[in-house]
C-alpha cells in the first residue's frame, strides 16, 4: 500500500495523479504530523505516529512542497521504508530520461531527452524541460516553468511559477527563484533570486523559507 505524506494542496494533487493512473485502490491514506483533517477524498488522514507500526513493504510519496519534505523523507528512509515514484499519464518523456525514486511528475510536463530528475523532486503541471538537463534531489519546480537545454538545478532548489531558464545555466544548491523570473546567468547557492533578468537579492535564511513557501 502507498501512503501520501502530507495533507495539503500537493497531497491532493498527487492523489489525483494516482486516480488518473487507476491506482486509487493502492492508496492507504494520507499521513500528517499534527493531524487536523480526518479525511481527504474519502481516504483517511492518519497521524504520523502510525509509521513505526506499518508493514515494511509499505511505500510512501512525499507530497509536500516545503523543505519539510527532505527531513521527513530521510527519517522514513532510516526506518527502512521505500518510496514510490509517480508520473502522470499525460507526461511526455523522451529517450534516456531518468526519474529517480520518490519524485512526482504532474500533468502535461514535457521532458524531451537525455535528462535526469533526482530523488524526491516535484515537477508541477505544464512545465517543459529540454535536453541534457540535470535536476537534483528535493527540487520543487512550479507550474508553467520553461527550462532550456543543458541546465543544471542543484539539490533543494525551489523554482517559482512561470520561471524561464535559458540554456546552459546552473542554479546553486538551495536557491529560490521567484515567480516569473528569467534566469540568464548562473545563480549561486542559498540565495533568493528575482527579476528579469534574475539577480540574487539576498542570502536565504530558515525564516525566509518559512515565509516564501
Amino acid at each position: 500500500m502507498i501512503y501520501i505524506l502530507g495533507a495539503g494542496n500537493m497531497a491532493r494533487e498527487t492523489f489525483n495523479i494516482y486516480k488518473d493512473l487507476n491506482k486509487i485502490e493502492e492508496i492507504a491514506g494520507f499521513i500528517e504530523e499534527n493531524r487536523k483533517k480526518s479525511k481527504i477524498y474519502g481516504k483517511d488522514v492518519i497521524d504520523a505516529s502510525i509509521i513505526e507500526a506499518l508493514p515494511k513493504d509499505s511505500l510512501f510519496i512525499g507530497a509536500m512542497g516545503s523543505p519539510k519534505r527532505k527531513r521527513w523523507v530521510r527519517e522514513i528512509e532510516q526506518k527502512g521504508f521505500g518510496f514510490d515514484t509517480v508520473i502522470h499519464p499525460s507526461v511526455i518523456k523522451g529517450d534516456f530520461v531518468k526519474i529517480r525514486e520518490g519524485s512526482i511528475i504532474c500533468p502535461a510536463v514535457v521532458l524531451t531527452c537525455d535528462t535526469e530528475v533526482g530523488r524526491h523532486s516535484i515537477i508541477n503541471a505544464n512545465t517543459s524541460i529540454s535536453h541534457d538537463c540535470v535536476i537534483g534531489n528535493f527540487v520543487t519546480i512550479g507550474p508553467g516553468v520553461s527550462i532550456g537545454g543543458n541546465v543544471t538545478i542543484h539539490d533543494e532548489c525551489w523554482i517559482g511559477i512561470g520561471v524561464t531558464i535559458i540554456n546552459k545555466v546552473s542554479i546553486g544548491r538551495g536557491s529560490y527563484i521567484g515567480a516569473g523570473a528569467v534566469v540568464t546567468q548562473d545563480i549561486p547557492e542559498d540565495v533568493l533570486a528575482v527579476g528579469v533578468p534574475a539577480k540574487p537579492l539576498r542570502k536565504l535564511s530558515k525564516s525566509d523559507w518559512e515565509e516564501l513557501i
